[in-house]
């Protein structure tokens, strides 16, 4: 495991400086930068986080992108668009070589817009020649693409593991992998998060997000931590755990907007990563004893 970090996209619209700073306070060993390319020099955001002591363990792509008309759609029927979105994965990638990061995250679909283009068979296929290419260049480059299942909700055509290591297969490429995220998984992992991380294995499960089942902090809802951790030891997982809550009463659309209060969104991190630090203490424990 290569450590705790957070999706600085929660913290809206604040400086990257203060986030770096709020962040390297809480106890985190640093981020997971979101994916605009645009908005961040890479260089700068590196050297900002190493001064630090942190790391960027991975660029958290963004579908679709804040403007309106920026939809970085792998799945669009017109080639047009679909060109946008694998120019958006390769800046994504630029990104990730300069800030150091291991991975991009991906998604062919659009997050927020379960709808189909033309049908969930169509949107498919269609996706695959973006993603295809952009593995190549990802490949070509040394950087991980990890694709990331969304639960049911929020978008049409990935939304568990078992579809996302399909869809990876049809790509072959040993850089584009996939990832989880415990609030999707909770909802479409019929046999458990613990048992979904276990089943997916070392090889396909790259990245994590986490928050719990009330999508605030871990600890501050039900989910069997102590299970999900002990699965990761089982797997001898090498990827990194990105903290994504939010708290109480706040939306995705409020934290994209840097609406969420700052004492508010850092004590409820704090308190997330204690929890999970702690029950990865007792989880060690266990598995020293040979229990």
């Amino acid at each position: 495991m290569r450590g705790f970090f957070v999706n600085n996209w929660i913290f809206g619209d604040t400086p990257i400086e203060a986030v770096v700073e709020r962040v390297s306070k809480i106890g985190f060993d640093g981020i997971e930068l979101v994916g605009e390319p645009k908005i961040y020099k890479g260089n700068y955001v590196r050297r900002l986080i190493e001064d630090h002591g942190l790391k960027v363990c991975s660029i958290c792509g963004m579908f679709p992108g804040p403007e309106k008309d920026d939809l970085r759609a792998a799945c669009h029927p017109e080639s047009s668009e679909r060109q946008k979105a694998l120019d958006y994965i390769k800046a994504c990638v630029d990104l990730a070589i300069e800030v150091g990061a291991r991975s991009v995250l991906v998604v062919p679909s659009l997050v927020g817009q379960p709808a189909y283009f033309k049908s969930k068979e169509e949107d498919l296929e269609i996706s695959k020649e973006v993603m295809s290419k952009a593995a190549e260049y990802a490949e070509n480059n040394g950087i991980l693409l990890t694709l990331e299942p969304i639960n049911r909700y929020e978008v049409g055509l990935i939304n568990s593991l078992e579809e996302a290591i399909e869809y990876c297969k049809d790509i072959n490429n040993e850089h584009f992998r996939t990832m989880g995220d415990t609030f999707h998984m909770q909802m479409e992992e019929p046999d458990g998060i613990p048992n979904a991380i276990r089943r997916t294995g070392r090889y396909w499960l790259q990245h994590l997000h986490v928050a719990d089942n009330t999508r605030r902090a871990p600890g501050m809802g039900t989910m069997p931590w102590r299970e999900i951790i002990r699965a990761l030891y089982d797997i001898k997982y090498e990827g990194a755990v990105s903290c994504e809550p939010l708290p109480k009463g706040a939306s995705p659309y409020d934290a994209r907007k840097g609406k969420i209060p700052a004492e508010k969104l850092d004590t409820e991190l704090k308190k997330g990563l204690e929890f999970l630090k702690r029950e990865m203490e007792t989880v060690l424990e266990v598995l020293d004893s040979g229990r």
